[in-house]
């Protein structure tokens, strides 16, 4: 009985070594975008809007314009609530076979920036 366990024990060790990022790929590279271009601000907005399946969404400041990530913030408490638990979503920028990517912090999930240019980091 101890052998079986050692063995699944080893299994599952053996599993989650191989594990990666959700979304991730050896194609991916880091990109940033900038948020001083109003037609660039609204077209992330808008992608990250129906991504999070709400009617609009308000962008975090960042402590420059050329940004690699991207930040949603909750939406604001309504005339009834006192405060709220929903926190910051973050999204890295990154750019795949041409195309401007937003790949949610928490969970992985790859997310399309349509009408959006990005430059790489060198």
């Amino acid at each position: 009985m101890t052998l079986v366990k050692l063995a699944l024990a080893a299994l599952v060790l053996g599993l989650s070594a191989c594990q990666t990022k959700a979304g991730s790929s050896a194609a991916d590279r880091t990109a940033t975008v900038d948020l001083s271009v109003p037609e660039i601000r609204a077209a992330i907005s808008a992608a990250l809007a129906k991504t999070l399946n709400r009617g609009r969404v308000e962008l975090g400041v960042t402590a420059s314009d050329q940004t690699s990530t991207v930040t949603v913030l909750p939406p604001p408490l309504g005339p009834h609530e006192t405060h709220s638990t929903a926190v910051p979503i973050r999204f890295d920028i990154i750019r795949r076979k041409g195309e401007c990517l937003a790949v949610r912090a928490d969970d992985g999930s790859v997310n399309a920036l349509p009408g959006v240019t990005c430059e790489v980091v060198r």
